[in-house]
């Protein structure tokens, strides 16, 4: 049974595509041509059968350029407000579309930090129980994603424990501040991971995963 987010009482204490041989310029919009690298499985294509690509050039982005970007990559399913970049139980995933797509990794940070959780008044006919936490840092760490499609390694979120959950979140530029982390989560009977809201300039996603249980709390 999901606990209201109203219930909570927050305390915060605290690779794809080439660049080998690039062709034209970048054009304003970044896209810039290249030919993609034969497959080493299939036979070799003459010069003029390769089909030519386009992929977006990130390597002179700053930070608030490299984030928008990001954000408005989508993925390579085509669905309705996917993402090329994302965050989940088994961690960062980068599959974009095909045109949009980075012509080399980005590097990007991810922050874990524990969510401990503790119970200020047990459920009464007036109301249910409320909860207080405190997040406390786990790690701050760099990977590159891309410009493969796949699962980037050793990026999945730690998962909770009793009382204890976890908040992973994915994140270009300075480090997050812990009053920008969440100050109202739902604190649900389930620990699968979902979104959550995290407020920053660089921040691309982040997931919660809630304790596996509340009970002695």
């Amino acid at each position: 049974m999901a606990i209201p987010a109203a219930a909570v009482a927050a305390l915060l204490t605290l690779s794809g595509c080439s660049t080998d041989t690039p062709a034209a310029q970048a054009s304003p919009s970044g896209l810039v041509q290249y030919t993609a690298a034969p497959d080493p499985t299939t036979p070799m294509q003459s010069p003029s059968a390769a089909v030519p690509t386009q992929c977006v050039k990130t390597a002179g982005m700053n930070v608030q350029q490299l984030t928008k970007y990001l954000k408005e990559l989508r993925s390579g399913s085509g669905e309705y407000r996917s993402k090329g970049l994302t965050l989940d139980s088994s961690g960062l995933n980068f599959v974009p579309e095909a045109v949009q797509r980075p012509c080399e990794a980005v590097t990007v940070k991810l922050a874990h930090y524990w969510v401990d959780i503790k119970k200020t008044r047990e459920a009464t006919t007036l109301g249910p129980a409320a909860y207080e936490y405190q997040y406390t840092p786990i790690s701050v760490s760099s990977h590159k994603a891309g410009p493969k499609d796949g699962r980037v390694p050793d990026t999945a979120p730690p998962q909770g424990t009793v009382c204890r959950g976890t908040l992973s979140v994915v994140y270009l530029g300075e480090d997050i501040p812990l009053r920008a982390l969440p100050y109202s989560l739902e604190l649900i009977d389930t620990t699968a991971p979902y979104p959550v809201e995290v407020h920053g300039d660089g921040v691309l996603s982040a997931v919660y995963i809630a304790p596996g249980s509340l009970e002695s709390c």
